[in-house]
């Protein structure tokens, strides 16, 4: 498909992003070089055209206001590139920028008065024009394009003539050569009267021009004689919103001390990145290689911006998805969006999940076994809470489900193979109950009370020779009873499921199960996370139900996971008036846990980034040689802290990316991050989205820390 099939989409973008934006900021934005001349009538004369019923408005008239659109005749740098050759096809649908677009009647009659004057010296120069024309000189002004014919600035009367005369013989000669448009959304002309527009490259030439100094020293660089490289459609469409997007981009580069934006700005920016997702990813890869670097002019990106625009991120649910210096979106882990590859998410046409979050995510502990060659038995087990098969969490509900992955290259998201049905395979990407179906692992007991909803929070895998494959998956959950408001709810017991199939089934451990009980310490090890430690010990980090706790420990040897009355609790040292105590593990008294992560520093300490602690993380890594937590704060920040052993002391925490618009939660490590194998300075991590429901893979560059 030619790229004439998406100009109508781009147009309606650019004037999308000007009337969002007019209205957002209160004033129009328009961007063109400052001259001495008096106003031109053409924008007015264009404006009047266009309210009476052109359905091809200009970007500059929507968003400029009553007052600049007086003083606004210069074109706009953005809508000016070198001039590709393009296809027939392509020349005779692709409609013009919204001034080419205009009837003869729209003319300025300063330009038409030019062509009157002209037209006895165009007939005298046929014989002349026999010759094909020289190429203009490059040096002294940026190429000439069919976007840039809107009328400039009105130059005196000498110097208007001069460069008419110059440009007006090879512009009507491409006038009259061309066909006339058959998309219904350009306005009809009359084919034997075409009013004739100066080149903006020879009348720029021709008049005294005052620029930017940005400009000026874009327009000294040298320019290649030869001919201009054919730019790709990355180029074209970026070059046509760029300047609108510029600024919302400016607006979205968020930092861990931003304030949220304004709905209005985050719908705007939406639409936009929406409009761009379908241009790009409907356009094949192959049409994105042969994207060339255009001359740098001030008419032009320059090959850095060409770059960037090019690393297009498909699906990123922000504008910008560098959500901070460090921290940036890779991909999604689940949810409908489909990518070339086709095991990056896809997940509602694979298993029926349209929806789901948190993302939970620990290394499966069995080594691959080299007589499958087909099946690496080595994977990473993905728990998920409330899973939904429709949009809008509706649809085929059920309480969690569980994903495998074996993809150690993150840097372009996390792949999960597709299910193996009914054929012993337990590596396959989920468990099914059904060929497309995926099924949850764990399911309310008859003896535990009743829940709303059954919701894992921490997974480990421990070694057990004994077993199938010599190790059992331990995966602790929350029994959700009544949600509250945002960011509370309450649950009435936490318990640990485990399986020794590699997770495709689960049996819930009775004497794990913690009831949540106002007079029990339990209630601070409603939710959790796993971390070995080098001591034989697994240590669980323990948080009330809801997200306004702060974060306690506890230990317990590895073959007693499972017993609730074998954990000991860890209790920080103290001191008084009558003596202290040092720090100590305390067995079988929850109640007896300090908290080590969170609410601290009295009252001034609720203004601290990492306050509140919900939905942690917790691993050793390797690259930093510390233990590391990440979670999200009562700012719904996420936050990442480290510590020289389990218990801490813990450093202050250290702001990954701030609340995003939609309502970010849940950070959760993935253990094959190359700063946690210590193979780089990566660390990756699962984050959950409100606003689209779904589990996105993240990286932060420790480096930038």
């Amino acid at each position: 498909m030619g790229a004439a099939a998406y100009v109508g989409r781009v147009g309606g973008l650019a004037v999308a992003l000007g009337v969002g934006s007019a209205v957002f900021a209160g004033q129009g934005v328009a961007w063109a070089d400052e001259t001495d001349s008096s106003p031109s009538t053409s924008a007015s004369s264009a404006t009047s055209d266009r309210d009476s019923g052109s359905d091809a408005p200009s970007k500059r008239d929507a968003t400029r206001d009553d007052d600049a659109a007086k003083d606004d005749a210069a074109a706009d740098p953005d809508d000016d590139d070198p001039e590709p050759e393009v296809d027939d096809e392509i020349e005779d649908d692709a409609p013009d920028d919204d001034e080419d677009a205009e009837p003869e009647d729209d003319a300025p009659d300063e330009v038409e008065d030019i062509e009157e004057d002209l037209d006895d010296d165009v007939e005298d120069d046929d014989a002349e024009d026999a010759e094909p024309e020289p190429e203009p000189d490059t040096s002294s002004a940026p190429p000439t394009t069919k976007r840039s014919q809107s009328a400039p600035a009105e130059p005196s009367a000498s110097e208007e003539t001069s460069a008419a005369e110059k440009a007006s013989v090879s512009e009507k000669s491409k006038t009259d050569t061309t066909k006339v448009p058959t998309d219904p959304a350009v306005a009809p002309q009359e084919p034997e009267k075409v009013a004739v527009f100066a080149s903006a490259s020879s009348l720029a030439a021709a008049s005294p021009t005052t620029v930017s100094p940005r400009v000026a020293a874009l327009l000294s660089s040298p320019t290649a004689t030869a001919q201009e490289p054919k730019p790709s459609l990355v180029t074209a469409v970026v070059n046509v919103v760029n300047s609108m997007l510029d600024w919302a981009r400016q607006k979205a580069d968020a930092t861990p001390d931003s304030p949220a934006q304004p709905p209005f700005l985050w719908a705007l920016m939406s639409f936009a990145r929406r409009e761009l997702e379908n241009l790009f990813v409907s356009r094949s890869t192959v049409s994105a290689a042969r994207s060339t670097i255009v001359a740098p002019t001030s008419l032009a990106l320059t090959a850095d911006e060409i770059t960037t625009a090019a690393a297009f991120v498909p699906y990123s649910p922000w504008l910008n998805p560098q959500v901070s210096p460090s921290t940036n979106f890779v991909s999604w882990v689940t949810g409908k969006n489909v990518y070339s590859d086709k095991t990056l998410a896809n997940t509602l046409a694979r298993y029926q999940v349209y929806g789901t979050d948190v993302g939970v995510m620990w290394d499966n502990g069995i080594p691959d076994d080299p007589s499958t060659p087909d099946i690496n038995e080595n994977q990473v087990l993905i728990a998920v809470g409330d899973t939904f098969g429709s949009a809008n969490m509706s649809g085929r509900w059920i309480y969690n489900t569980l994903f495998r992955s074996s993809d150690d290259d993150l840097s372009d998201g996390m792949t999960i193979p597709d299910g193996e049905w009914f054929n012993g395979n337990m590596f396959g990407g989920a468990p099914l109950s059904g060929p497309t179906q995926a099924r949850p692992i764990i399911n309310r007991p008859s003896w535990a009370p009743n829940s709303v909803t059954l919701i894992p929070t921490a997974g480990i895998s421990l070694p057990t020779p004994d077993t199938e494959f010599g190790a059992t998956q331990y995966v602790s959950f929350m029994s959700v009873s009544n949600w509250g408001s945002s960011g509370r709810w309450t649950t009435n017991y936490s318990a640990i499921a485990y399986s020794t199939d590699n997770g495709e089934n689960f049996t819930v451990a009775r004497e794990s199960v913690r009831y949540n009980s106002i007079f029990s310490g339990n209630r601070n090890f409603q939710q959790s996370a796993f971390v070995k430690g080098d001591d034989g010990h697994v240590y669980m980090y323990g948080t009330p139900n809801g997200r306004q706790g702060a974060a306690h420990l506890a230990r317990v040897a590895e073959k007693d996971i499972l017993n609730v009355s074998k954990y000991e609790y860890y209790k920080k040292a103290s001191s008084g008036w009558f003596g202290g105590s040092p720090a100590r593990w305390v067995q079988g008294n929850p109640s007896s846990a300090s908290p080590i992560i969170g609410k601290t520093g009295g009252a001034c300490g609720s203004t601290k980034p990492g306050n509140t602690v919900s939905e942690m993380s917790v691993q050793y890594n390797d690259y930093l040689e510390k233990y590391i937590v990440l979670y999200g704060d009562q700012s719904n920040n996420i936050v990442m802290r480290t510590s020289d052993t389990p218990e801490g002391e813990w450093s202050e925490a250290t702001v990954l990316m701030g609340q995003q618009n939609g309502g970010i939660y849940a950070p959760m490590l993935h253990p094959w991050s190359p700063s946690t194998v210590g193979t780089g300075s990566d660390l990756y991590w699962n984050l959950s989205l409100w606003s689209e429901y779904n589990i996105m893979l993240m990286r932060t560059d420790l480096t930038k820390l």
